[in-house]
């Protein structure tokens, strides 16, 4: 065979690329059988698979086909039971089954290129000694993913703005982007349904619905209650509806409401969380031992649950009622006897006015997103969305409050000014600073998990 058949049947020959199977699956349930290529849904084989399909492009396209650790070869649209099992474990589908698959499917002398991990290359190997494994030499699974994105991202290349124009057009597009994927997070915390209008058109009502474990999901409604009263609403709730609440008031104080309510439930979530933090830093050190030395793992588990909880109560309270100052830390206590001074010292730090939380644009749109079967809804939801802030006495901030209104939630230091310092500060400083004495605090007495009993809630009062 001369050069130029031996190139001939070199193109002639089938190309396949073969994607390794992953771990996570849309379903364990074996009895039930789906497409392999709905199967596997773990960001690994996804990245593999978009990079298939970059190598499936051109002008000779190549079959694609999933390397199984238990079933081998399959092709995407083939039903399989899931299962449990890599390969290499005992178990996986052996290279004479391989061979016989791809006899079966005729690609036995086909250019065959791998994507996966190097158990799956060499069981294909099996088949194909002179296969390509791009993948060959990787690190690690950053390192595949990486190597991936070079393959699926080489043949597509971004344009990249030129004109001012575009630049602002695709500016505007990752703030879109952004604020989506913003408020997509929020909805863990609150969802809002649409606003209803009272039969006069001058009052509206809208339901809360608090997603998540119930404990998280009362701990939000309490603080909702407490938060309605800065806003000049009413709230209610059902017996048959444990984790909804009905909030009534104004169009504009209703809108305005849904607006702020979930950034001011993700700001004390955040707030809480850091106070959560310090305590793990304190669990780590040394000093911690001698508190906890009695207590099992359960035990401190439960120690830990109950300061979060208590956590956040204690940042709602300071970013309602903001103190001057915050005490020390005292040395001869350990923190589940300290949350007001941990929490509250965080909160009293990164303090927040929740009164001017709400976003003008999206108390627009739910003013304009709205329930409008009465017929003077259109004047009303008119007249409230043109209301001047100032006059309408239930959202001007308290009085005495040393803080200018922002407009968002970021964290950010306080500062007794009125104006506020946005230098950067690392979360180790921020921890440093309530904590410092808390890590050289000497023993004092741990309540046993099985008699721990919460004080009063401060939000359900």
């Amino acid at each position: 065979m001369d050069t130029h058949d031996r190139c001939t049947a070199e193109h002639l020959r089938p190309r396949v690329v073969v994607v390794s199977c992953g771990g996570r699956k849309s379903t364990t349930n074996q009895d039930v059988k789906i497409p392999a290529g709905d199967l596997y849904t773990g960001s690994y084989h996804r990245a593999a698979r978009r990079a298939a399909e970059a190598l499936s492009q051109g002008g000779q396209r190549a079959r694609a086909l999933i390397l199984s650790a238990m079933w081998g070869l399959v092709s995407l649209h083939e039903p399989i039971a899931p299962y449990d099992l890599k390969a290499g474990e005992e178990g996986t589908v052996t290279g004479d089954q391989l061979r016989r698959q791809a006899a079966a499917l005729g690609i036995n002398e086909a250019h065959v290129t791998v994507l996966g991990g190097r158990a799956y290359v060499d069981l294909a190997r099996h088949v194909w000694p002179d296969l390509t494994a791009p993948l060959e030499g990787s690190r690690g699974i950053g390192d595949h993913l990486a190597r991936l994105a070079d393959i699926y991202r080489r043949d597509q290349p971004a344009a990249k703005p030129t004109t001012s124009h575009e630049i602002e057009k695709a500016a505007a597009a990752r703030q879109a982007e952004q604020a989506a994927k913003a408020a997509l997070k929020r909805t863990q915390y609150v969802t809002t349904s649409r606003l209803t209008f009272g039969p006069d058109g001058t009052t509206a009502q809208a339901r809360l619905d608090y997603p998540g474990r119930e404990s998280s999901a009362l701990a939000r409604m309490a603080a909702t209650r407490r938060l309605a009263t800065t806003f000049g609403i009413t709230t209610c709730s059902l017996h048959r509806e444990a984790r909804a609440i009905y909030t009534k008031g104004t169009p504009r104080q209703v809108a305005r409401f849904a607006s702020a309510l979930p950034r001011i439930l993700e700001g004390a979530e955040t707030l809480a969380t850091h106070a959560a933090l310090l305590y793990g830093r304190w669990e780590r050190h040394p000093a911690s031992a001698q508190h906890l030395e009695d207590v099992d793992t359960p035990g401190r588990r439960e120690l830990a649950r109950r300061f979060r909880e208590e956590a956040f109560e204690v940042v709602v309270e300071t970013l309602l009622d903001p103190p001057e100052c915050i005490e020390e830390a005292k040395v001869d206590l350990a923190p589940w006897d300290q949350v007001d001074v941990l929490a509250g010292g965080i909160a009293h730090y990164y303090w927040f006015d929740v009164a001017d939380s709400a976003d003008p644009d999206e108390v627009a749109r739910h003013l304009a997103d709205t329930d409008r079967s009465q017929a003077n809804v259109a004047t009303a939801a008119h007249r409230a969305a043109h209301a001047t802030p100032g006059r309408d006495p239930a959202f001007v901030p308290e009085a005495g409050r040393a803080h200018q209104p922002s407009r968002d939630t970021g964290l950010r230091p306080r500062d007794t000014t009125g104006k506020h310092d946005t230098r950067p500060e690392s979360e180790g400083r921020q921890l440093a600073f309530f904590g410092r004495r808390v890590l050289n605090a000497q023993p004092s007495a741990v309540p046993p998990a099985s008699s721990f009993t919460k004080r009063p809630s401060r939000l359900r009062r």
